[in-house]
């Protein structure tokens, strides 16, 4: 069969196109695996804060209880390092006799975010527990 006139051949036409479009989707797929990953960790480090500022609030606890709760709250998350957990007031017994006054704990960590053809981020993971002494 014979081509009309002017007509061009657009074989390979897509595969050029898709060539052109599949690094950019890439990214976007990674990207949103990563940030979602990175979210769910995130909430993670959250909810650990406030676990062990819930404990925190009782006159009882001791700084070792609380870091030990707030590991715990954390087995399940992959981290690279181990979370870093500071307490406000940063003493033996955080709550002791201070009812009424609040007791803050604050886990950080850092983590990578990596997403391929775009490179690799350092990012710390902050997560904040308030709450009024018992």
């Amino acid at each position: 069969m014979r081509k009309a006139c002017g007509r061009r051949d657009d074989r390979g036409a897509a595969l050029v196109e898709f060539a052109v479009v599949l690094p950019l989707l890439m990214v976007l797929i990674f990207g949103v695996v990563q940030f979602g990953m990175l979210f769910n960790r995130q909430q993670g480090v959250h909810a650990a804060a406030r676990e062990g500022a819930r404990l925190a609030s009782l006159p009882s606890s001791t700084q070792n209880d609380i870091s030990a709760r707030t590991l715990s709250a954390l087995e399940g998350v992959p981290f690279d390092t181990t979370p870093t957990v500071a307490t406000n007031p940063n003493v033996t017994k955080p709550c002791e006799f201070r009812r009424g006054e609040t007791v803050v704990v604050v886990v950080s960590v850092p983590t990578t975010l990596e997403i391929p053809l775009w490179g690799t981020r350092n990012v710390t993971l902050t997560g904040r527990g308030e709450f009024r002494c018992e």
